[in-house]
């Protein structure tokens, strides 16, 4: 017998399924933002064992968009991303063995600008197409 979904886990759930494949990718940046900044406030804490859980959530973002790279379409655009993201990979990693914030406070504002320029490329993209086209995209987000 499993535990009873919350109200906002039955939300977030919808929300993912019913998301476009871009706005999956924005979820999913805010997603590794969000861990990272919990990932700062448990090196505060000097708490290793939340600052692993965390780290390897992130991890899990980034692997997971690592994989999703479509590099024949993508072209250069794509293999760039995959050496940002094993580069995010590497970083996350060293900070989770030495327990130490500096690799993952580097790569920070890398992530926020991807974050960024993906929001205005999805802007871009919805104006000049008004009426966008839903397709469900199912991704396993649970680490």
């Amino acid at each position: 017998m499993g535990l009873p979904t919350t109200q906002p886990d039955s939300y977030k759930r919808t929300q993912v399924e019913s998301a476009t494949p871009e706005a999956l990718i924005l979820m999913l940046y805010d997603g590794a933002l969000r861990f990272m900044n919990q990932a700062e406030e448990a090196f505060a804490e000097k708490n290793p064992e939340k600052i692993n859980n965390l780290l390897l959530r992130v991890q899990a973002i980034f692997s997971e968009l690592l994989v999703c790279l479509d590099k024949p379409k993508g072209g250069e655009i794509a293999k760039n991303l995959e050496r940002l993201y094993v580069f995010f990979l590497e970083r996350l990693s060293e900070a989770n063995i030495q327990k130490n914030p500096e690799p993952m406070r580097k790569i920070r504002p890398l992530v926020e600008d991807l974050r960024q320029t993906w929001a205005e490329a999805m802007k871009i993209h919805l104006k000049n197409n008004s009426v966008p086209k839903a397709s469900p995209v199912r991704l396993n987000l649970s680490a």
